[in-house]
This record gives structure tokens, sequence and C-alpha cells, in this order.
């Protein structure tokens, strides 16, 4: 074999060995949940659930009528909740729709529906904390899991940790 043939394949070699260790080190990293200081947006949910039952992005119909549909639970939720409005959530449940440290479980379901999963088990919340539970263990008396990697931690008032589990699955754009 030429020199030529040789530092090809020494390249595509190298190319290889580069390709599967760094698919390694993504591998490892995905699976360490991250604390985010933002919760699940209901677009996100909705987005999630639509992928899941019909492998495809909604079309333009569905999100016109998500749309619609979340506008009115919004708003139906703040008329029988006046006090909200003084929150310092408020502006992240009427306009960005998402939830944040606080969210009481109502104003939870009224954005992202009912979740994957719930438990008080300290042992599987743990398994779902994974390395953060030390910081979360102290506050934390029930975990919800919904769809995308998300698991929210509350108290008996709200939502005290959230954590994503696996990374995004779609990019949205406002």
């Amino acid at each position: 074999m030429n020199h030529a043939g040789l530092r090809g394949l020494a390249l595509v070699s190298l190319t290889v060995a580069l390709g599967v260790g760094g698919c390694g080190l993504f591998a490892s990293k995905s699976e360490v949940p991250e604390r985010m200081g933002r919760g699940p947006r209901a677009e996100e949910m909705f987005y999630a659930k639509i992928s899941a039952s019909s492998d495809r992005e909604p079309n333009f119909d569905e999100k016109r009528q998500w749309k619609d549909q979340m506008d009115e639970r919004v708003f139906k939720y703040l008329r029988d909740h006046p006090e909200m409005e003084q929150t310092t959530r408020y502006s992240e449940f009427r306009f960005w729709r998402q939830v944040s440290e606080g969210s009481t479980p109502s104003e939870v379901r009224a954005l992202l529906d009912e979740p994957l999963e719930q438990t008080i088990d300290p042992a599987l919340m743990k398994m779902k904390a994974k390395t953060h539970w030390t910081q979360i263990s102290s506050k934390a008396k029930e975990a919800w899991t919904y769809p995308l990697g998300w698991v929210l931690f509350f108290d008996d008032k709200g939502v005290v940790e959230m954590i994503r589990r696996t990374p995004p699955q779609f990019l949205l754009t406002e």
C-alpha cells in the first residue's frame, strides 16, 4: 500500500474512533438529568403528544384548535383564581404557558394536563433525580413525570424543583 492509502486509512480509522468515543460521551451525558430554572411549556407537551400518537408535528388546524383551547383553559383558571395575578408566576402562566418554581398542582394541570406518573415514593424520586437527589430530597414530597423527560418535584404548596432527564426533542420558535 502506498503512503497516500495508509494516510487515508489512518484518517478513516481516527474519524471512526473519535465518532464512537464521542457517541459514548454524549450518551452518558443525556442520562444525567439537568436541573432546570424554567419548567416545561404547554406547547412542548402538545407537540410531544401529537408526535407520540402520529409520528409527525401538528398541522395548522391542530395548532389553532389547541391554542384556542389553551387560551380558554388559562383564562378560566385566572378567572377562578384572581389572586394569581399578584404572584411572580403570573407572566409565565398567562403569557408563556410555562410551569415555574412555585406553580401549584392545579396550575401545572391547567397547563400540562395530567402527568404520566405521580409518586410519593422516595426511592423512585431518588431514581428520577439521580445525582441531584441530595439537593432535592429535603424539599420534595412528590414527583410528577411528563413527556420529554420532565420531572417536577412538589412540596406541600407547589413546584420546588424541575429536572429534565432527556435532551429537548423539539425546538420551538416564537
